[in-house]
């Protein structure tokens, strides 16, 4: 009889028997003995896009579910942060489509300005011996795209080989026209909104770059003394750290004052020194002037309450060129500005030292300072260096013409945003690091000297001598807006375009909406899928990007561009070290999928090298890296892609830190062979079902049928409610429990005495458990593993219909996702409380049994000395499959016993007597036990007082800490499973 599932659940509910029909549904065999990852992946996702089943629909009346892949930089390959964020957001859309929502995830590339003039520029110099100056800036951009469109698809095909199941129809790249036209639109609706700006003032200057950078792209290094550093455009290290006392000469007098600074070349660009108002020591010098002593001019004592009178002398030299602190202080007192460092880092308008770089200007400076007797001292000093995050450059302040975004009123909409929770950012502790960003109200600079970006769209327009600056589109348009304020006719205008390009993080701004086809808020993307669903990135650019959309987005398109952010931590090494090249443990996802030896990884970093990727000393540490992690497996073992994104996802991704272990990796492609066995064995065990007319129903489920059954019921409700809320580590250790552990190491060995016998109604009992179990489960485990449950879920063996749950069409694009309301009649806490015991009675068999070098094929009698009622029950009615689960002969329960036993504890009501060889000497191993015991828990007593300590709470990083604590955790329960056996 065949039934709804709809009647079955009524039926069941209201205790009636239910039929399944027992014809089997033929199915596919597997095409191979064993999980082999390159023979499972091949060609589906090519199939995948032939059946165009990642694409969004317009014409769906389905919920909408829209992200954007933050698009990766067109010079880049896929490195694991890549692979995690990407598999972070792959799991949430393919679950999101297997509920019957119409997803949208859009790809695209970032054209990266700053990186891909890079590249390219080394690849003129390499292959064409030429740069861009030499070529010209037309043909530069024509070079850049050729280079473009030869290597710009490396990243893209290898999301795809990752299994991304991105919507490709809709790919976007930051300079394509269209994206082109929304940052022109962009910027020139916040020119005339007044946000727009353009004036001359210290800006952060790269000498590497030869380009402007904004404040958030400079990091602060502290340097605690003498430090040597290594910096680009010198064939020397440069010291810092150094704190440099010398002296400026009163004008017409013998006195002197003494000043003191960490950067002594930027002296030549003096124009005045400055002391506190109250400072009693220079009350008298008020009016006085100081002798230059290499420009032979004089320059002002002033007074200024900034100057703390406690540091050093408590004189301050001021350079309002190359201070941004000084530069406040010369507007107030009218100082001029000296420019002595050029864009090229060389000495200008420095007299004797002009053309000089100006780290050797220091060196020559220094040393002609002490030759004149002007060289009081030289001492170790802390300061802090600013420096390029992009280059390692150190930056230096230089005044220049600039365009400024104004934040102090995007900033507090932004903030708003949080604080009246219409924009969640999850996980919640990074809102403090929002407020600090928004609370931070300096303007962006957001223009760069670069040829490769958007070039700005604005117009120096002038006529005679009046000049004004007119942001548009083309020069047409910028003559005839400059006619109203230069009050001339266009044709009399001079309009010159910027030659300087946007900050690549402006056109990332806007990407949410532009790439859906804003400024055209009548396409059907923009209309449909904006705003988005979920914005998913890592923490690290919750300044750079995050803000600056949120930003963007609500002055452009009057909404936030989306109400909820999941940032996710940065990819660590399994021993929590954040991965990078310095550090050498970068390791290539390729690798860990395709698998690659210890030679292998040798030559590839050596070509890293030649190619400038690497320097000598990275190099170094890499291959010391690979021979201290890989030797001993020669190598990388190849995993797959299925056991990559799983692994990625069985760490807390909220976490700071994400640790990646390969080994763990490596686990994980053997429980994707654990599950292809379940398949085999499914399928040989559906052979041997013979043709019945007898009508098979629920009553005819097994104590573990049903127990699974439970089993699959709370699994299906954990991995639901852990990706409701993004927690995939609580869902994956579900999944590994109940498929691995529980469903093969238990279930699959408890059916076997079942299929051996004749009993036909157990038989279809654990045949239509089986097929419903492994259906349930790997559709639950789809999202995860791509290709795995692809290739094996329509070759699971089934029944026209199965008496525990129906599935919809197979024949569907995707399968659906497991909903946790289906199974929740199949809960039974009272029935896993009992298995449980016992299942912790084979355990600990199985434990006795290993612990004295019992072996499996020596099936040893056992016996159990218990006043447990239920537990006696249980063993007599499944004595047969506690005998196969324990690898042990009889078992006797409240018999007397009459062999050489050892005996432990199972509970307060339960004891177990297993039997060992008289050859076995028990006491001996009781004392190495209790040795082993006694070890374990001094090394747990001082484990715990580490981490406890204040010390190390405060200086001990997060990711460390939390691998400390799972090893807590570890050595608790491997102490609790020792402490049993004694």
């Amino acid at each position: 009889m065949i039934c709804s599932y709809k009647t079955f659940t009524r039926n069941y509910t209201q205790r009636r028997l239910i039929y399944s029909s027992t014809k089997i549904i033929p199915k596919e065999n597997l095409s191979a003995p064993a999980y082999k990852p390159e023979i499972v992946e091949k060609n589906k996702y090519e199939e995948w896009k032939t059946k165009r089943i990642f694409e969004a629909k317009l014409n769906s009346e389905n919920n909408t579910f829209s992200i954007v892949l933050p698009p990766p930089n067109v010079t880049g390959k896929l490195h694991l942060g890549h692979a995690l964020s990407s598999t972070i957001q792959d799991v949430i859309v393919r679950r999101q489509r297997s509920i019957g929502q119409n997803v949208l995830w859009l790809p695209g590339t970032d054209h990266a300005g700053i990186a891909t003039q890079s590249v390219v520029e080394k690849y003129l110099k390499t292959k064409q011996n030429t740069d861009r100056h030499a070529i010209g800036r037309e043909k530069f951009t024509e070079e850049v795209w050729k280079w473009k469109e030869v290597h710009g698809n490396t990243i893209s095909e290898q999301l795809r080989l990752l299994g991304c199941s991105l919507d490709w129809s809709r790919e976007v790249f930051t300079m394509d026209e269209k994206h082109m036209d929304a940052v022109n639109t962009a910027f020139i609706k916040l020119y005339k909104k007044g946000l727009i700006y353009r004036r001359k003032t210290l800006v952060n200057w790269c000498n590497a770059l030869k380009s402007t950078v904004s404040d958030i792209e400079v990091e602060n290094k502290t340097i605690n003394g003498p430090t040597e550093l290594m910096l680009p455009g010198y064939e020397k290290v440069v010291k810092f750290g150094l704190i440099y006392n010398f002296v400026y000469k009163i004008l017409d007098s013998d006195e002197e004052i003494v000043v003191c600074t960490t950067m002594p070349e930027t002296m030549l660009g003096d124009t005045a020194v400055a002391v506190h108002p109250e400072d009693t020591r220079y009350i008298h010098l008020k009016g006085k002037k100081v002798v230059h002593p290499f420009r032979k001019t004089t320059i002002p004592i002033i007074f200024d309450r900034f100057v703390d009178m406690k540091f050093g002398t408590g004189v301050v030299k001021i350079t309002p060129a190359h201070s941004k602190v000084d530069n406040e202080i010369a507007r107030h007192h009218n100082l001029p500005l000296l420019q002595v460092i050029n864009e090229d880092g060389l000495m200008e308008n420095a007299g004797e030292f002009n053309g000089i770089k100006k780290y050797d200007c220091r060196v020559k400076l220094v040393d002609t300072l002490n030759s004149l007797g002007l060289l009081k001292s030289v001492s170790p000093h802390q300061m802090t260096l600013p420096i390029c995050s992009r280059t390692g450059d150190v930056i230096e302040y230089l005044p220049k013409e600039q365009w400024f975004l104004s934040c102090s009123g995007l900033n507090k909409k932004a903030r708003q945003a949080v604080e009246d929770k219409s924009l969640k950012i999850e996980p919640a502790k990074f809102e403090k690091n929002w407020f600090n960003w928004t609370n931070d109200n300096r303007d962006w600079c957001i223009s760069r000297q670069l040829w490769w970006g958007h070039r700005i769209p604005a117009y120096k327009c002038s006529a005679d001598k009046n000049i004004v600056w007119i942001a548009a589109t083309d020069e047409l348009s910028a003559k005839m807006e400059a006619s109203k304020y230069l009050r001339t006719v266009p044709e009399e205008i001079m309009a010159e375009r910027d030659t300087d390009v946007l900050d690549t993080w402006f056109s990332s701004g806007i990407y949410p909406f532009a790439a859906l086809g804003w400024p055209n808020i009548d396409e059907r993307d923009y209309r449909k899928f904006y705003p988005l669903s979920l914005m998913i990135t890592g923490h690290d650019i919750l300044g750079f990007w995050v803000h600056r959309m949120i930003m963007l987005g609500m002055e452009l398109t009057g909404n936030l561009p989306f109400n909820k952010v999941l940032l996710h931590g940065i990819i660590c090494d399994s021993k929590g070290a954040k991965m990078s090249k310095s550090r050498g443990n970068v390791i290539d996802p390729i690798d860990i999928i395709k698998g690659i030896s210890i030679d292998g990884l040798k030559e590839k970093v050596v070509t890293m090298h030649k190619d400038g990727i690497l320097n000598e000393e990275e190099l170094k540490k890499a291959i010391s890296y690979h021979k201290s992690n890989f030797s001993n497996s020669n190598g990388i073992p190849a995993c797959g892609v299925d056991a990559l994104r799983f692994t990625l996802l069985s760490n807390d991704i909220k976490s700071h830190f994400v640790s990646f272990d390969v080994y763990q990796c490596h686990a994980n492609k053997l429980f994707c062979n654990k599950i292809w066995q379940s398949i085999k064995y499914t399928q040989i065990s559906y052979e041997k079902l013979k043709e019945t007319s007898e009508e098979v129903t629920v009553e005819d489920l097994t104590y573990f049928d049903k127990w699974i059954l439970s089993r699959l019921a709370n699994m299906v409700e954990d991995v639901n409610k852990s990706l409701d809320v993004y927690d995939f580590h609580l869902a994956t250790k579900s999944l590994r429990t109940m498929i691995y552990n529980e469903f093969c190491d238990i279930y699959l060995e408890a059916t076997k005495p079942g299929f051996d016998r004749d009993d036909i109604k157990t038989r279809y009992a654990h045949a239509h458990t089986l097929s419903a179990v492994l259906e349930t489960s790997l559709r639950c485990l789809s999202p995860f593993m791509v290709y795995l449950t692809e290739e094996l879920i329509p070759k699971i063996p089934a029944f026209e219909t199965n008496i525990i749950h129906n599935f919809k069409d197979q024949e569907k694009d995707y399968f659906d996702f497991p909903n946790s309301k289906d199974f929740k009649i199949w809960k039974n806490l009272e029935l896993e409380k009992k298995v449980n015991k016992l299942l912790n009675t084979i355990f600990l068999i199985r434990e006795v049994k290993g612990f004295y070098n019992v072996p499996n094929k020596i099936k040893s009698s056992i016996f159990v000395k218990t006043t447990d009622d239920k537990l006696i029950t249980d063993l007599n009615r499944n004595k047969i499959i506690v005998q196969n689960l324990s690898k042990s002969g009889d078992i006797k329960i409240n018999e007397s016993i009459n062999a050489m036993v050892v005996n432990v504890v199972l509970d307060k009501d339960t004891e177990i007597y297993v039997e060992i060889s008289s050859a076995v000497e028990s006491t001996a191993i009781k004392e190495k036990l209790q040795k082993k015991i006694n070890k374990l828990e001094d090394n747990l007593l001082k484990l715990e007082a580490k981490l406890s300590s204040n010390h190390y709470i405060n200086t001990v990083s997060e990711i460390s800490q939390e691998l400390d604590k799972e090893k807590l955790i570890s050595k608790r329960e491997e102490l609790k499973r020792l402490r049993r056996l004694i």
